[in-house]
């Protein structure tokens, strides 16, 4: 067991904010199955800040659901801290990935993975992205109905294959796909927030048998990959992020040994992969159950304009941002929203349940995407790739994919709803469609 949930406080109601007495596993299996209504039932009953017991936390989940609160679990870096809070995830990622290490580190490590993810950099990758979604198109546009978020994982695989990893061999990118589609699927994931005896290996059949043999196969493959690479002189001439990684440097010239960069690419991975999906999904089955927006937005990238295009995506980031929450620890006892929180409890900025408060969003369960196009939210009112130092460090990557698919798809077929508006569900820290997302295209004539 890490040392975060070691030390995490067991529930005591005098030390933490608020709680339903639902027992525990009602309050888990109400969170996965519903999160923004049970959460929004409990911040109606409670206020903006209170606690949910639920698995796999020995004590209580503190959340913050207003965009006050929210801002000071995200930027409150003294009282509330990142490092241990994501040790959650360190068995998937590694310890030294940016998810989880704590400051100085983590500054350190942000500042040598940022370049990659910025400016010219990005701009560079859109042919690649738009290239994949060409690829994918015809299993979009056949049959009668299908789920996006399937298609969309497969989509950000290969984009992380060619972008962050560099592989340009069909056969070796064939031999990753393999490798990293079963690890980072939510069902070998969802392993992380079993009870920590049951993501032991307990046997051929047990689920943490499974994480542990894909895990070794991902982490040999990329190790390999770092080596190998290492050794080619011209990787200085490439612009995938693991040859840009290979030769950065912090001010006092130090780089990235290899467990080093073992760990941030296998962040990365985890980063880019289930979220951005997830957005896509979400995105494409709004515009499908929403045709005015949709057909707005249409018009709008025929007109050459990316204007709509931007806030669309914006919306289905509120409304259905693929982050529930992003948790951080408690540096010390302290206090949020006048109520105490004990040292060391784990704290959630409740992304999901701020994009909803009507006194930042009018009409909130609405899709408006117009709503972007005015003057800018109150701060850390719409955080989808989170905030403060721990902000997703792909984000501009997640925003570049994300827009190209709609333009790419919009540009030859009109998304139509193939069932009732999907409700969400909790996937580990993610909001998923129920059914993936289905939607129907129509191509255009």
């Amino acid at each position: 067991m890490s040392d975060a949930f070691t030390r995490e406080p067991s529930w005591d109601p005098r030390r933490f904010p608020p709680a339903t007495r639902e027992p525990r596993a009602v309050q888990t299996a109400r969170m996965l199955r519903d999160p923004q209504s049970y959460a929004r039932c409990l911040h109606r009953r409670f206020g903006p800040v209170f606690s949910v017991r639920t698995f796999p936390y020995r004590g209580a989940l503190v959340c913050a659901a207003d965009a006050t609160p929210n801002r000071a679990v995200l930027t409150d870096h003294e009282r509330f801290t990142g490092g241990d809070a994501a040790a959650l995830l360190a068995p998937a990622v590694g310890s030294g990935s940016l998810i989880c290490t704590p400051p100085p580190l983590h500054l350190r490590h942000r500042k040598l993975l940022l370049p990659p993810f910025h400016g010219a950099r990005i701009n560079r990758w859109a042919g690649r992205v738009r290239e994949l979604v060409h690829t994918g198109l015809p299993d979009l546009l056949s049959g009668d109905g299908v789920a996006l978020r399937p298609w969309a994982q497969r989509l950000t695989l290969d984009v992380i294959l060619g972008v962050v990893f560099g592989l340009t061999d069909p056969a070796r990118t064939a031999v990753f796909r393999h490798a990293l589609s079963p690890f980072v699927a939510t069902g070998n994931l969802a392993t992380l927030f079993l009870p920590k005896p049951l993501q032991r290996d307990l046997g051929p059949l047990s689920p943490g048998r499974r994480f542990h043999r894909l895990r070794a196969t991902v982490r040999d493959l990329t190790r390999e990959e770092i080596t190998a690479r290492r050794t080619v002189p011209d990787h200085t001439h490439r612009d995938d992020v693991l040859s840009m990684l290979l030769d950065a440097r912090d001010e006092h010239g130090s780089g990235l040994d290899d467990a080093q960069l073992l760990d941030e690419l296998m962040g990365l991975v985890l980063a880019g992969y289930e979220t951005t999906a997830t957005t896509i999904a979400w995105t494409l089955h709004l515009l499908a159950h929403h045709p005015a927006a949709r057909d707005d937005l249409i018009a709008d990238l025929d007109a050459g304009s990316d204007r709509l295009l931007k806030a669309t995506a914006k919306e289905s980031g509120r409304l259905r941002p693929a982050v529930h929450y992003a948790i951080r620890t408690a540096a010390h006892d302290t206090e949020l929203g006048g109520h105490p929180v004990p040292q060391h409890a784990f704290v959630a900025a409740l992304f999901s349940l701020t994009h909803l408060d009507p006194e930042l969003w009018p009409e909130p369960d609405a899709f408006r995407p117009e709503r972007h196009l005015g003057t800018d939210p109150v701060p850390y009112a719409l955080t989808p790739f989170g905030g403060g130092l721990r902000r997703c460090i792909g984000a501009s990557l997640a925003q570049l994919e994300t827009e190209t698919v709609l333009r790419e798809i919009l540009a030859v077929a009109v998304p139509e709803p193939a069932g009732p508006l999907e409700p969400a569900r909790l996937v580990s820290v993610t909001l998923v469609p129920a059914q993936g997302g289905r939607i129907r295209l129509r191509v255009r004539g």
